[in-house]
């Protein structure tokens, strides 16, 4: 169903590089989280109140409110870390024509933007860098590309809990031109590696992992990239000699991180044929 992920959308460092942008990944982020999302419909934007906010801040938390407290954390230098791809605290009570009332949480990827917001009177981008508005837009739309939904699923903490909470974020940005831009955003082809297919989206294999998926991975490593996996074992248990190989392909191969993890971005990278887990 076009719109609608279900699970922890581990495939965001991935589209984000795709989209061209500057992307750090945060220690431990595709397991961090307060659960699996119900379905994402849509980007919740936000402001930090800090111009200097970083992204372990939000994935710490604040004393009553554990992080992660969103799933994206963006620099006024541009770059974008994705902090946590399970829920976050970041929405709270609110509600939007699409949403169901108190569940932004639930259904919103939330973007924390380190800026104060100025004021809720101020002009749009007041205190916004080129850099990080760039990199909002770019993140928003690869994100809404990827779900298959329009600009207008992008939505400002203000005006889903504005009401409820009184909430203004994200601060001197109006989002009516937010989305339009996002909108034309969505309309250029992204700039960055080819994006991975749909057929990979669901792949994550990591140091711990086993099965016959692991074996394949071993078995693309150590005769298609023999250079890569020297005398890898075939095995199906993913150790540090897996790990290890993992790494050199991504480090000779230009768009992926270099983390030791099979996400979707390497698994298209290496064409890995999919096994069945009953295989």
């Amino acid at each position: 169903m076009p719109g609608v992920w279900r699970g922890y959308p581990v495939w965001l460092a991935d589209v984000l590089r795709a989209e061209g942008l500057k992307v750090a990944e945060l220690v431990g982020w595709r397991r961090r989280g307060h659960g699996v999302f119900s379905d994402i419909r849509g980007v919740m934007v936000h402001h930090t109140g800090s111009d200097s906010a970083t992204a372990e801040s939000i994935a710490l938390g604040r004393p009553g409110l554990p992080g992660p407290l969103s799933q994206l954390h963006i620099a006024r230098d541009g770059i974008v870390t994705v902090v946590a791809a399970g829920v976050a605290w970041h929405a709270g009570a609110g509600s939007y024509p699409w949403l169901p009332a108190n569940t932004g949480n639930w259904h919103t990827i939330g973007v924390e933007c380190a800026n104060t917001g100025t004021s809720p009177w101020a002009p749009h981008r007041r205190n916004w860098p080129d850099a990080q508005y760039g990199a909002l837009l770019g993140s928003c739309a690869a994100i809404c590309r990827r779900l298959g939904q329009p600009a207008g699923r992008t939505i400002g903490h203000k005006e889903y809990a504005g009401r409820a909470q009184g909430k203004w974020d994200p601060g001197a940005i109006d989002m009516g031109i937010l989305r339009r831009d996002i909108a034309a955003r969505i309309e250029t082809p992204p700039s960055g590696p080819t994006a991975p297919t749909d057929r990979y989206a669901g792949v994550l294999l990591e140091r711990g992992s086993t099965g016959p998926q692991v074996a394949e991975l071993q078995r693309r490593l150590k005769y298609a990239y023999a250079a890569y996996a020297g005398a890898l074992d075939i095995n199906g248990e993913f150790g540090p000699d897996t790990e290890a190989a993992v790494r050199e392909f991504q480090r000779r191969t230009t768009g992926l991180g270099v983390d030791g993890i099979v996400g979707p971005a390497t698994a298209a990278a290496l064409r890995l044929r999919l096994v069945s887990s009953q295989a």
